[in-house]
Formats: C-alpha cells, sequence, structure tokens
C-alpha cells in the first residue's frame, strides 16, 4: 500500500492529471473542478454510511457476506437513482447550462461506479485479502496513466474535457467489473436483492457513519464549487485546482499516518504513558516531514509549478501555493489527533469540531471569494485547518491528559525556525540544478530534525 501511494498516485497526479490541466487550461479546468466537487458534495447519498459500517461488520463476521452483499448491492442501486435525481434538481436551482449537466452526469456515473468499488473492497479487505485489495487501489491510476499517457504524450488526436472523463469511466468500469466478480467468488452467490426491511435495518445503523463523510466533504469540497458558482469566469477555480493538486498529493503522507496509528491508539488507551509517548512521537515525525515539505515547497514553488505547468503557470499560482502549503502543516497534525479522538470513540466531538470548521470555511469563502478570488479561497482555507487543528489538540489534552510538554514545543519552534533560515541561506547561496538543490534541502532538514531531537531512530523502531 505505501508503495502504491508513493510512487503509482503520485506518478498519476504530477504526470497526468497535471498534464490534463495543463493542456485544457485553468478556464476548462476550473468548470470540471466546480462539477465534480458539486457532485462529490453529494456523493454520500450513493451510500449514506453503508461502506464503512458493512467493514466493520463483515470483518467481526465474515459469514454474513453471502447476506449482506446481495442485498447492499439492491441498496446501492436506489440510492444511485435518488443520487441522480437530487444532484439533478440542484443542479438545475444553482443554474447549470446544458453542458453543465450534461457534465455532471458523466461524473456522477463515474462516482457512482466509483462508491460500488469502494464498497465492494471493504468485503475484500475484511476478509483478509489485503494484497488483493492493494493491488486492486492503484488499478485505476494504472489504467488512465496507460490511456491518458498514450493520449497526452504520443497521440496527435487533440485532447479534449470528454477524453479525461470517460478515461475514468473506461477505468472505472475494469476496476468495478473485477471486484465484483471477486466479491462474487469470496461470497458465492452472484444475484442481486433489494428488501425493505433489511434496507431500514442497514440504514439505521449506517446512517451514523455517514455524517462524518458528509462534514469532512463539505470541508474539503466547499471551496471548489463556490469559487466556480460565484465568480463569473471559472479561471479562478481552475487556478485553485492546480495548486491544490499538491496540496492533495501531500495530504496522502497524512493519510496514510492516519491508517497506521488508528489501530495503535486504539489498542493503548489502556497504557496512558505508552500512548502520550505515541502521540508525542508521530507528532514529531509528522513536524518533520510537514515542515520539510511545506519549506521546500514555498522556496522552490515557481520551479515546481513551471515543472508541473508550463502552459498555464503564473505568479499567482505561488501566491496560492504558499498559502495551502501553511494549511497542508495543520491538516497534517490533525490526523494524528483527529485519528486520536476516533480511535477513542469521540466522534461526537469529533464531528462538532468539523461542522464549526465548516461553518466558519462556508462564512469566510461567502466573504473573501467576490473580492479576492482562488487566493481568498486560500485564505479561508488556512483559517479553517488551524482552527480545527487548534480544537483537536486542545481536547485530546483534555480527554487524554497528554500534559502540555514546554521543551519540546520549544525544540519544535527551533526546529522550524531552524530548517526555515539554513534552507533559505542554502537556496541564496548555491546554485545547481533545482531537483538536486531539492533532494539536499531534504537532507539538510532531516540532519536538523535530528539535531534538535525531533527524530529519534528509537521512536522510528517502534
Amino acid at each position: 500500500m505505501i508503495f502504491i501511494n508513493v510512487l503509482i498516485k503520485p506518478f498519476y497526479i504530477f504526470f497526468i492529471d497535471a498534464r490534463v490541466q495543463d493542456t485544457l487550461g485553468s478556464e476548462t479546468f476550473g468548470m470540471y473542478f466546480g462539477v465534480f466537487n458539486f457532485a462529490f458534495i453529494l456523493y454520500i447519498i450513493t451510500d449514506l454510511g453503508i461502506q464503512n459500517y458493512n467493514s466493520k461488520t463483515i470483518a467481526q463476521n465474515n459469514e454474513l457476506i453471502n447476506q449482506y452483499l446481495p442485498n447492499i448491492l439492491g441498496i446501492k442501486l436506489i440510492l444511485s437513482v435518488i443520487y441522480i435525481a437530487t444532484g439533478l434538481i440542484f443542479a438545475y436551482i444553482i443554474g447549470y447550462n446544458s453542458f453543465m449537466i450534461k457534465l455532471f452526469l458523466i461524473i456522477a456515473f463515474n462516482l457512482i461506479l466509483l462508491s460500488f468499488i469502494l464498497f465492494l473492497r471493504t468485503n475484500i479487505s475484511a476478509l483478509g485479502k489485503y494484497r488483493w485489495d492493494s493491488l486492486i487501489s492503484s488499478l485505476d491510476k494504472l489504467i488512465l496513466i496507460i490511456v491518458l499517457g498514450f493520449i497526452l504524450y504520443f497521440s496527435t488526436i487533440e485532447f479534449s474535457l470528454y477524453h479525461f472523463i470517460l478515461a475514468q469511466t473506461f477505468a472505472f468500469f475494469i476496476v468495478f467489473l473485477t471486484v465484483l466478480i471477486i466479491n462474487f467468488h469470496l461470497s458465492k452467490t452472484h444475484t442481486i436483492r433489494f428488501s425493505i426491511p433489511f434496507t431500514r435495518k442497514i440504514l439505521k445503523k449506517s446512517l451514523p457513519y455517514s455524517l462524518v463523510f458528509l462534514l469532512m466533504t463539505l470541508y474539503m469540497k466547499m471551496d471548489g464549487f463556490m469559487l466556480e458558482r460565484m465568480l463569473a469566469t471559472p479561471v479562478e477555480a481552475g487556478i485553485y485546482a492546480a495548486t491544490f493538486r499538491l496540496y492533495e498529493a501531500f495530504n496522502n503522507i497524512g493519510y496514510l499516518f492516519a491508517v497506521l496509528l488508528l489501530p495503535m491508539f486504539a489498542g493503548l488507551f489502556k497504557e496512558r504513558i505508552k500512548l502520550k509517548n505515541l502521540v508525542h512521537s508521530s507528532h514529531n515525525i509528522m513536524v518533520f516531514i510537514a515542515m520539510s515539505a511545506v519549506v521546500i515547497t514555498v522556496l522552490y514553488r515557481r520551479d515546481i509549478l513551471i515543472f508541473i505547468y508550463p502552459k498555464t503557470y503564473t505568479e499567482y499560482h505561488g501566491d496560492i501555493l504558499v498559502l495551502l502549503m501553511l494549511s497542508f502543516f495543520a491538516i497534517s497534525l490533525t490526523y494524528i489527533y483527529g485519528t486520536l479522538l476516533t480511535a477513542a470513540g469521540k466522534i461526537s466531538t469529533f464531528n462538532k469540531i468539523v461542522l464549526i470548521g465548516v461553518i466558519i470555511n462556508l462564512v469566510l469563502n461567502m466573504a473573501l471569494i467576490p473580492n479576492k478570488g482562488a487566493y481568498g479561497a486560500a485564505i479561508a482555507t488556512v483559517f479553517t485547518q488551524y482552527f480545527v487543528l487548534i480544537m483537536q489538540y486542545v481536547f485530546s489534552l483534555k480527554y487524554f491528559h497528554l500534559g502540555f510538554d514546554l521543551p519540546l514545543l520549544i525544540r519544535r519552534v527551533a526546529y522550524t525556525f531552524s530548517l526555515s533560515i539554513i534552507l533559505y541561506l542554502f537556496k541564496d547561496g548555491i546554485h545547481l540544478n533545482v531537483w538536486v538543490m531539492i533532494f539536499i534541502s531534504g537532507i539538510i532538514s532531516l540532519l536538523i530534525a535530528i539535531f534538535f531531537g525531533i527524530i529519534k531512530f528509537s521512536d522510528l523502531k517502534k
């Protein structure tokens, strides 16, 4: 899984997805970005928490797959129809034209396929077929690299937005058929059923899981949708999408941390000292990773963005990226403290914090986007992420008695200032190939982290 996340997915993001936007231009891709975020905000309708509930239930009792698989497939078919109908109603209300509605329908169909894929993958992982699941997790990206890579780099075809979206349809459909066949093989059943009593029972148990997903979706996707709708042209949304792509790519690191830490935190609540040590160690490691990424990306933003977007890059892209990278530092730490609250079953607290974050983000976007465009959306993201981080940190201290460690805080601050100053002087005083400079900067960051005790090999070993 780690191999896939650090190789195949970044390759797709930077050499395929980014090249698609650079080829289409900020205006066309900005329109797509807005419609996609709109479709994704409603995406919860296709699932309503069933995926998370099913994963937990099947993992606890493998035999239930024979009953759950055919019935949940039936439920998801009905929910998919409701999703399309709801999307069309809201698309009409917010003023989408016929082209954008057509765009929404294709994107919505792709998201429906994705919803089925993610549900079917929960059965594969719940039954312990982790290697299968890891391979499947990157299959769509691998297909897209082959298909889109050929069109973008080797074909004489004039690339269009439809090539991009329909390539996704093709990739998702292949993966869907693959996971469906595997599920039918594992469950020894090949039917699809719909039962009202079963549906009522499942939705009653799964709906609490959907609130977390809904809030996190609004939290992450609201700004792109609002940029496209609130401004006269989608250019600002396209510029924001270009820089947001790097922000999301770095977020994969935090997600991997959350996956690793969730079971580790859950097993240590009766051992407070070990829990406290794990929280501090993971915090330190994330400070090193996030701060290295922030400082290096900010210092070399122009070179990085020109490499990724040679046709459409502007200095404005760099200004927005600075803000989003500052926001990345905050969200990278929320993966630790949000995971800690989740592992302890403090879902209500977690949801309340994120809900307030959604409201803050909405208000700030409405106030800033009309005058500042994508830059305003980035400012809103920074304020929102740091608010959520501070609240999660405060409640973690309260619930788990972690204690406020002033010497540790001083070391972290000293590391941050030293790293920023040394790497700035290094960039200003040494003139080598930019990628060599970035690589050396990473080594320097590690050495500074070791010097200040942020990174300890004993912690990494544990």
